[in-house]
């Protein structure tokens, strides 16, 4: 059997558990069959062709190559699956459907639904568990249950887009963040209910809040609960925007370490540019500072963690304030978080490389002035891959944008709607609807897709299809 689907059914087998108990609480609290049989259908048919192969050997050797197509093909499933239950429910048509399933499991957060509230628990249980599971990486799910350690755990762990291990082997570092991410899980929970938050609600916020996904189960978004609750989960996309391995240096102790460079430029952000959303809305639409700053904060934590709660109508936002989050989702949160987009770490490392390449220009030919930022020095080969990156992030935003616009959408929402949808964020100006033209709902799914996975393994895959 291929390498690439042996993996990728392997992966479909673990989503599948989530389905069994999904349909076990729609039979519970929906007492409904149909729904029941919308989650099971799949989950069946997924573990009936496992037991085909389930006795073949497993590869014991990936390339990196390989392991790129894996993690492209892998995703690319789970949307295709994880919008089964949605069909066959008969609450969204194929495309539709496949729009909510790939925007749940690269954690973005852009919805077919107009009525959320209308729907059963089952399926905004459904919508908020594919952002859980997606937003801790679906690579690390399939990663954390492996029993033994294989040399195929490293090319996997790296094609999902991380390098970095707190402990000595990489199952070991993604089930110590499999850990702490489940404890925030039930942490801020809990913290929800006692705010005000109905349980259902709080369980569905505190999961998608922390996988920076933002689909929620009211039609207001967070706007629906009290400014306290509003407050409190703005820590909580902050906790999904920092990296996993800042989480594990202060579950150990380590607050030094904790506070890295991206969580600086994080903090940075949120201070500076909020203050300025903060003084702009109280100066052009006479808000009360307490108002104004709730609404400037928030959102842009919102955007820079890529989570996509809100508590106001986006549409109604000024052009400048559409720039300014357009460009926070753009740059991200933390790398090795449950954030998507540029990372903050690319952004400072081009934004210092401006500092440096004048520091180097003025400085005499025989001197030697390394890239460094912090403690840690840059290679050349670093840098150069960080610009190609982005290079290719902006231009991939870019043809977005252009044919949205081709459609009638303004600049502005434009690119507000496409870098919502490649920084997996959710925030939405309005065009995303069931109503939308088909050509742009295919434009944002292929946006969110390529964005989840740092663009490179869909690349692979594509050119890896049309060379044969």
């Amino acid at each position: 059997m291929n390498k690439t689907w042996y993996f990728t059914l392997k992966l479909l087998t673990y989503i599948s558990v989530f389905m069994i108990i999904d349909a076990i609480y729609a039979l519970w609290v929906d007492r409904s069959v149909v729904l029941v049989l919308s989650f099971l259908f799949p989950a069946i048919w997924i573990l009936f062709i496992w037991t085909i192969f389930m006795n073949e050997k497993p590869p014991e050797k990936l390339t990196l190559r390989e392991s790129f197509k894996i993690a492209a093909v892998g995703w690319l499933m789970m949307s295709f699956f994880g919008a089964l239950p949605f069909v066959l429910s008969g609450y969204l048509n194929p495309l539709d459907a496949w729009f909510e399933s790939m925007s749940g499991f690269t954690a973005t957060g852009l919805t077919m639904f107009s009525d959320v509230e209308s729907l059963p628990r089952s399926i905004l249980l459904w919508r908020s568990l594919t952002e859980w599971i997606g937003g801790v990486g679906v690579i690390v799910l399939f990663l954390s249950v492996m029993y033994r350690t294989s040399r195929v755990v490293q090319t996997l762990y790296f094609a999902e887009g991380r390098s970095d291990k707190t402990e000595p082997t990489v199952i070991g570092t993604v089930r110590k963040i499999w850990g702490i991410y489940v404890f925030y899980t039930f942490f801020f929970a809990l913290i929800f209910y006692f705010l005000g938050a109905p349980m259902f609600d709080a369980i569905n916020i505190s999961m998608t809040a922390l996988a920076t996904g933002g689909f929620a189960v009211t039609n207001n978004s967070i706007g629906a609960y009290s400014p306290y609750i509003a407050i409190a989960v703005m820590f909580a996309m902050v906790a999904g925007g920092i990296s996993f391995v800042s989480h594990i240096n202060l579950f150990k102790g380590k607050v030094k370490e904790f506070f890295s460079i991206e969580v600086w430029a994080m903090l940075f952000i949120i201070g500076v540019v909020g203050s300025l959303l903060i003084l702009y809305n109280t100066a052009v639409y006479n808000m009360d500072p307490l108002t104004s700053a709730l609404r400037s904060e928030f959102h842009l934590i919102s955007a820079l963690t890529g989570t996509g709660f809100s508590i106001s109508n986006l549409a109604k936002f000024s052009d400048f304030e559409k720039t300014v989050l357009t460009i926070a989702m753009i740059f991200g949160g933390a790398y090795g978080s449950t954030s998507s987009a540029l990372k903050l770490i690319r952004v400072v490392v081009l934004f210092y490389g401006i500092f440096w390449y004048i520091k180097v220009r003025l400085a005499p030919r025989s001197a030697i002035i390394p890239f460094k930022i912090g403690k840690k020095v840059f290679e050349p080969t670093e840098v150069r891959d960080v610009s190609i990156y982005t290079t290719t992030y902006i231009v991939m935003l870019l043809i977005g944008a252009f044919i949205l616009m081709l459609y009638g959408n303004s600049l502005a929402n434009s690119l507000f709607e496409v870098a919502s949808a490649e920084g997996n964020v959710g925030l939405s100006v309005g065009i995303t609807s069931a109503a939308m033209p088909i050509v742009e709902k295919i434009i944002l799914i292929l946006e969110m897709w390529v964005g989840r996975l740092e663009i490179f393994p869909v690349l692979i895959l594509l050119v890896d299809i049309f060379k044969k």
